[in-house]
């Protein structure tokens, strides 16, 4: 699937996924001047190969809206538990970004803080698999911050 994040105006841009089909969905998405918040899923995603949170439902077939307008394929790979530890995950690396600490100590607590909130499992992530999400959207962030209004950038899921 093709995953295109368009810039706006600085406060709004747009996430479209192109499936494979050619069938699509697309939303606005916040610009917050570091890597938007579904660019650092994404990587996440990729990264660790999570099948059942946002971007692989998507991939299945689910529609971008509040809540995901699923179809029968995506609503059987769909994984709360993937969802909500993914969630804490991205949630974590946001606030590391904004503080400019990226350290993995620092990481592992937050997800565990975020993770205890709801209830969950904190998943395992190697100190070596923060390090290459971390280069990941460093790398994402520096190609979106030069990119104009109405550019976009075109990764595959």
């Amino acid at each position: 699937m093709e995953v295109i994040f368009i810039k706006g105006d600085g406060r709004y841009g747009r996430l479209c996924c192109v499936r494979e089909d050619a069938s699509r969905t697309e939303t606005q998405m916040p610009e917050q001047g570091i890597a938007p918040h579904d660019m650092i899923h994404y990587v996440v995603e990729k990264t660790l190969g999570i099948g059942g949170a946002f971007y692989g439902q998507l991939k299945a077939g689910a529609n971008i809206s509040f809540t995901l307008e699923h179809n029968q394929l995506s609503r059987q790979i769909a994984d709360k538990t993937q969802v909500w530890q993914t969630e804490s995950m991205v949630e974590a690396l946001q606030s590391l970004y904004w503080s400019q600490d990226l350290n993995f100590d620092g990481f592992c607590y937050l997800l565990a803080q975020g993770c205890e909130q709801r209830g969950l499992t904190v998943p395992a992530v190697s100190e070596h698999e923060f390090r290459q999400i971390i280069d990941e959207i460093t790398e994402l962030t520096r190609h979106w911050q030069a990119l104009t209004q109405g550019q976009s950038m075109t990764l595959v899921f």
